[in-house]
């Protein structure tokens, strides 16, 4: 289970159009909450933390091996 910000693209019927989402086609999706500035905060548009992921393998400490 996960948890996406998503953007709302538009409303057709019963229909959310939705973008950004981080999840497979065909996953079912459980729940939908409104945005909330109080708890949720975007100063950026993406996380960033996959840009670092290559570079996180290459300084691994003694408690993993290569």
């Amino acid at each position: 289970m996960g948890l996406s910000p998503v953007k709302l693209e538009r409303i057709e019927g019963n229909k959310l159009y939705i973008r950004d989402v981080d999840m497979l086609d065909g996953t079912p999706l459980l729940d939908i909450k409104p945005y909330s500035p109080m708890f949720d905060r975007f100063d950026v548009s993406r996380s960033g933390w996959m840009d670092h992921v290559k570079d996180a393998r290459k300084i691994a400490d003694e408690r993993f091996h290569r």
